[in-house]
C-alpha cells in the first residue's frame, strides 16, 4: 500500500516526466529561432562616361559634318600674314585628314569665291584624328598691297571657305579684309598639309 508520502513524490515525477516530452493538445510548440538579418548589399559604384577609344581600326575621311573648323589670330611674317587652320573630331568615332586643306576667299552673304584658290605648299601628310582630337594646316596670305593693284584688283572678302583635307563639306571661317580678286605671282594665299596637333 502507497503511503500519502510516496503519492506525492511520484505525481511530482510524472509532472517532471511530462515537462520534458512532446508538448500536449492545447500547449503550444516552442518556438523556432528567429532567421539572422540578411546582410545588406552596397550598390555598384556609378561609372563615369568616357570618351570612346580609337581601336585603330578603318577609319573613314573626315567630312564637315562631324568636324569643326577655325583659325587661329594671324601673326604677321613681314608682308605676310600667318594663320592655323584648325581642324576638331567632334564625331564619335575617328577619320582621317589627308593632305591639303580647300581654302578660298568668299565674300557678300552667298559666300561667292573671290580669287583663285589657295596654292598647296610642302609635303604632304596624312593625320588620323580621334573622336576630340585636332589637327592644324598653315595658311599664308600675302597683303594686297604688295602687288601692283591691276594685278591684284584688291575686293573685299568676308572670310574663307574651308574644306576639309581629303573630305568633303566646307565650313566659313570669318576673315575680313581685302584680298586679290585676280591670280597675281606669287600667289596671295598658299595651304601646307595637315599635321596632328
Amino acid at each position: 500500500m502507497v503511503g500519502p508520502r510516496e503519492a506525492g513524490v511520484g505525481a511530482a515525477l510524472l509532472l517532471l516526466l511530462a515537462g520534458c516530452g512532446t508538448a500536449g493538445p492545447g500547449v503550444p510548440a516552442p518556438r523556432p529561432p528567429a532567421p539572422a538579418p540578411a546582410a545588406a548589399t552596397t550598390p555598384p559604384p556609378a561609372t563615369t562616361a568616357s570618351a570612346p577609344a580609337d581601336d585603330g581600326g578603318p577609319a573613314g575621311p573626315c567630312t564637315g559634318e562631324t568636324l569643326d573648323v577655325s583659325a587661329t589670330a594671324p601673326r604677321t611674317d613681314g608682308p605676310v600674314a600667318v594663320a592655323d587652320l584648325v581642324f576638331r573630331n567632334t564625331g564619335s568615332a575617328p577619320c582621317v585628314l589627308d593632305g591639303y586643306p580647300g581654302v578660298a576667299f568668299v565674300a557678300g552673304n552667298e559666300g561667292t569665291r573671290v580669287g583663285p584658290r589657295a596654292a598647296i605648299d610642302g609635303p604632304r601628310a596624312r593625320v588620323r584624328l580621334a573622336p576630340g582630337a585636332a589637327a592644324t594646316a598653315p595658311l599664308r596670305v600675302r597683303a594686297t598691297t604688295s602687288y601692283p593693284e591691276a594685278d591684284c584688283v584688291p575686293e573685299q572678302a568676308r572670310g574663307l571657305r574651308v574644306a576639309p583635307p581629303g573630305g568633303s563639306g566646307g565650313t566659313f571661317v570669318p576673315r575680313p579684309g581685302p584680298v586679290c580678286s585676280a591670280d597675281p605671282a606669287p600667289p596671295q594665299a598658299t595651304v601646307g598639309s595637315v599635321a596632328a596637333r
